[in-house]
């Protein structure tokens, strides 16, 4: 649970300062920008843009993707920290949440070239940018707060708040199983 998939691992070998949701966020922005470089340039081209305006164009949009996914890292973090919410594996559901961005760029890609097509710039935006925010959300944010957590010293899982409720022994084997990894 606290080394994630090989994704997080990547991002969880820089320090947690480094690490934090705002920034893998972010990250993940920086590499949509880069993948809408061409068919930017290309739409802005195909309407008479010069070049120099066209990249213009598309610094403004890269500027402005990675500072919403950098902020819905954030909230991220923020909504984690008062939920508590523990990660969730996607170990299965990688397979069908990977392709996403890539279907999403080339319909994106695909209504710019053919606009006959009818298909709908928008859906391909959300396709593009959908997938890091969830996976930030779901599965980075949690194991990013356990682990800096655990980094301060504090106990890692406190567990969601539950009004009335008496916590099931499974929560307990799992608490027992952190502070066992905690000790190493």
């Amino acid at each position: 649970m606290f080394q994630g998939g090989t994704l997080s691992q990547f991002f969880l070998r820089w320090p947690l300062t480094l690490s934090h949701p705002t920034f893998v966020g972010a990250f993940y922005g920086l590499l949509i920008s880069l993948a809408l470089l061409a068919p930017t340039l290309m739409d802005q081209t195909s309407i008479g843009e010069s070049l120099g305006n066209s990249f213009r164009t598309w610094s403004i949009t890269a500027l402005t993707i990675i500072l919403i996914c950098g902020i819905l890292g954030g909230f991220s973090a923020i909504i984690i920290a008062i939920t508590k919410r523990i990660p969730l594996r996607l170990d299965r559901k990688r397979k069908f949440i990977f392709p996403i961005p890539f279907i999403g760029l080339i319909l994106f890609t695909a209504s710019i070239l053919e606009p006959t097509l009818g298909i709908p710039e928008q859906l391909g935006w959300v396709l593009i940018l959908a997938p890091g925010p969830l996976y930030v959300h779901l599965s980075y944010a949690p194991r990013w707060r356990i682990l800096d957590r655990m980094a301060r010293g504090l106990k890692p899982m406190e567990g969601p708040i539950e009004v009335g409720k008496k916590r099931e022994s499974e929560d307990q084997d799992l608490l027992d199983a952190i502070d066992e990894i905690s000790e190493e």
